[in-house]
């Protein structure tokens, strides 16, 4: 994991430590980031494709969002 120095807006990360329930600094950050990237992959996600598709079709959706939250 990489050490970062940032400047970060404190009543943003009290509402991100509350929202996410987590306790300091980084985790609430590495949490933060983890659930951006989470919810830009199921920006993608197709109910039709990822649950009723074909077998590929379904790999395809689940190897898509893996790429996007392994970032």
């Amino acid at each position: 994991m990489a050490r970062t120095t940032v400047n970060i807006d404190q009543a943003a990360l009290d509402g991100a430590r509350e929202a996410l329930g987590t306790d300091g600094t980084s985790a609430t950050v590495n949490a933060a980031l983890r659930e951006t990237a989470r919810r830009r992959a199921l920006e993608g996600f197709d109910v039709l494709r990822d649950i009723d598709g074909t077998p590929g079709e379904v790999e395809e959706g689940r190897e898509a969002r893996h790429r996007l939250l392994t970032l």
